[in-house]
């Protein structure tokens, strides 16, 4: 594990507010949502929107209440979160199962993501910023 990935592993919990913008390629203008995101060691993620429509998804452990393409999604965010190397061959086959590629920029002070940005298979793509980090 390098010592970003030992850093990440020491994480017991992180909240972030976060703005989602996604550009649809038959859409001519993006469609911008704001939300909040919680994570608690080791299996605990709330990923709520709060605009322009209210919507939770949340994964405990084993119980979710999203479809499986959005667990795998939120397992390999966790997975990131808690400091899993990114290179992991599995890490990357779920990655590609979605995305034609995934750019992550990592904050200096918080050592937690700051900007995330996706392009998916279509070529949609998909940028998450975060915002007022706390990590515990």
């Amino acid at each position: 594990m390098n010592i970003l990935g030992l850093i990440l592993s020491l994480i017991v919990s992180l909240e972030a507010d976060f703005v989602q913008t996604k550009q649809v390629a038959l859409m001519n203008e993006p469609q911008v949502s704001t939300g909040h995101l919680s994570y608690r060691a080791p299996e605990y993620m709330r990923w709520e929107y709060t605009s322009p429509q209210a919507l939770v998804w949340e994964i405990d452990g084993k119980q979710s209440n999203v479809n499986p393409q959005v667990q795998r999604l939120l397992r390999m965010i966790m997975a990131s979160i808690a400091g899993e190397n990114t290179q992991d061959e599995r890490m990357q086959r779920e990655s590609q199962k979605l995305f034609r590629s995934v750019n992550v920029t990592m904050d200096d002070k918080t050592h937690a993501a700051q900007r995330v940005e996706m392009i998916e298979k279509n070529g949609d793509t998909t940028i998450i910023e975060f915002k007022n980090v706390t990590v515990k």
